[in-house]
């Protein structure tokens, strides 16, 4: 399985989210790049492309400059489109153009977030049909899905509120799956959370 990974943002550690899926995805063929070798390696078709990275490469300065660029957010839907798969992790959600195809992929993007971590509930269904809940200090993500057009199989729960925290779908031949937990050492650790992960990659890949 070849597998594509773009990771890591101003708020969200790179090496942190590329050892824990290089831990849960142990025997798979992995290549990890920046935001600009993304056309020339999805040119490639890899069979997956996991994306936990926000658009916005400067979130601190006044000129906020997002990596994608319009030819980029089009190359991304011919990818999937064209039976590519796409696994959205957490801050891969935030910051992209109402109007792009990537909010179009996703069917779902990030609202905000409360100021302190939190302990935040996670209750569903993975996609082997197993029911599952785990909890752990976390930023308590804050999100807006189209329910009507995906599948919505995890939701959160903290002192802040009820939200929506897994969803997929398809998209012509591809497959999107989305996952707005965790940025921190402790909820990577957690074994049902890499358990959900690792079936979430094999519903994509199946």
């Amino acid at each position: 399985m070849s597998i594509l990974t773009l990771l890591g943002d101003y708020y969200h550690s790179h090496d942190l989210v590329l050892a824990f899926i290089k831990e849960v995805l142990n025997d798979k063929e992995l290549t990890d790049i920046s935001s600009d070798s993304l056309s020339e390696e999805l040119e490639k078709q890899p069979e997956l492309f996991i994306l936990s990275k926000e658009n916005r490469t400067t979130p601190e300065e006044e000129d906020v400059k997002p990596w994608l660029t319009p030819q980029l957010d089009q190359e991304l839907w011919d990818y999937v489109s064209n039976g590519g798969n796409l696994l959205v992790l957490h801050g891969g959600l935030s910051a992209y153009p109402e109007d792009s195809r990537m909010r179009q992929l996703a069917k779902g993007h990030f609202l905000h977030h409360p100021e302190e971590h939190l302990d935040v509930m996670y209750e569903g269904t993975a996609p082997e049909s197993e029911a599952i809940s785990f909890h752990f200090l976390d930023e308590h993500y804050f999100v807006d899905v189209d329910e009507e057009e995906t599948h919505v199989f995890l939701r959160s729960k903290s002192s802040e509120g009820k939200q929506i925290a897994g969803w997929r779908h398809t998209i012509d031949e591809g497959k999107v799956l989305c996952l707005t937990p965790t940025h921190r050492k402790e909820g990577f650790e957690d074994e049902t959370f890499k358990k959900l992960f690792k079936q979430s990659v094999e519903w994509l890949c199946d």
